[in-house]
């Protein structure tokens, strides 16, 4: 609803009338590609779950918690890591019992690290006049050195745990934060592990970003816009997608208000932008959650059999 409101916010300010003119003229065959790219980045999800979980889970029912994490993480923040203990209830042989973790947290890091090398990158190359489009450095230098100093404090976090640990008394009210430092610490050593074992399903993490990056283009396309530059769209992506943090159901207003105010910031026509996010939300919605919600009635069942 909010979304709505704010796409007609936008066609107000630009004068534009026939909103609805412009939706009906959608071309049916960039939104099918859209639709198989959204496809693409949901398979590029599970490759990752199965690349972190799979020493655990039966190719089978990885498949099945690849998709209810990828629903979960659309609907609440933080919603995979409660998918995974579904996933791991479901196992009858305990074989993901234990410390779960480090390695929960070494899949956050691994499909959330192309977001943050990719605006690290792009904003550089922006600000540096390598690429077409705005160089002011709040819009490019700015979120490149966050992307970049989020990164390097990450891969520091083993180092700077291990000596505060040390340094915290076992007694000490210090002892709690010290233990999330330290789980912290070994879910980087995970992926570090997983990095380094340069298994094929490391490109699912940059599949997802991308495919559902791409996605956003493909709407664009869809609705006969002209293309902001692909630099511009992964700013306004990377950017306004961070608004998903909020504490919103899916985000839902806020996601779309922060890509529409992005692009049009950057440069793109705000109404363009605004049909275009609207519908590339809808995809990027409604898809895994239709398909995680159809994974999530055969992996109840399992777990009520256990």
């Amino acid at each position: 609803m909010l979304a709505l409101v704010a796409a007609a916010t936008v066609a107000a300010v630009s004068g534009v009338v026939d909103v609805g003119g412009r939706l009906a003229s959608a071309r049916p065959e960039w939104l099918l590609l859209a639709t198989g790219l959204e496809l693409a980045s949901v398979f590029g999800f599970i490759a990752t779950v199965q690349l972190v979980f799979g020493e655990w889970l039966p190719k089978r029912l990885s498949l099945r918690m690849g998709l209810v994490v990828r629903a979960a993480t659309i609907v609440a923040p933080g919603g995979g890591l409660a998918a995974v203990g579904i996933g791991a209830k479901a196992l009858r042989n305990g074989r993901m019992q234990g410390n779960r973790a480090p390695r929960a947290i070494a899949f956050l890091l691994l499909t959330n690290a192309p977001n943050f090398i990719a605006l690290g990158l792009f904003g550089t190359a922006l600000g540096a006049g390598l690429l077409s489009g705005p160089n002011t450095p709040v819009l490019t230098f700015v979120p490149a050195a966050i992307g970049f100093a989020t990164i390097g404090a990450t891969l520091l976090i083993p180092k700077v745990s291990k000596q505060r640990s040390a340094r915290v008394p076992p007694s000490s009210p210090r002892r709690a934060i010290s233990g999330a430092a330290r789980a912290l610490e070994l879910g980087v050593i995970e992926a570090r592990s997983l990095v380094a074992g340069r298994s094929w399903k490391l490109l699912g993490a940059g599949a997802y970003y991308a495919a559902d990056n791409a996605v956003l283009w493909a709407t664009f396309s869809a609705f006969g816009h002209v293309h902001p530059p692909v630099a511009l769209f992964a700013m306004a992506y990377l950017i306004g997608s961070a608004a998903g943090s909020v504490p919103v159901p899916a985000g839902i207003g806020v996601v779309e208000g922060g890509m529409i105010g992005l692009l049009a910031l950057y440069g793109a026509p705000a109404l363009c932008a605004a049909i275009a996010v609207l519908a590339y939300r809808a995809i990027s919605i409604g898809l895994p959650l239709a398909l995680g919600g159809l994974a999530f009635i055969g992996l109840f069942r399992r777990v009520r059999e256990v």
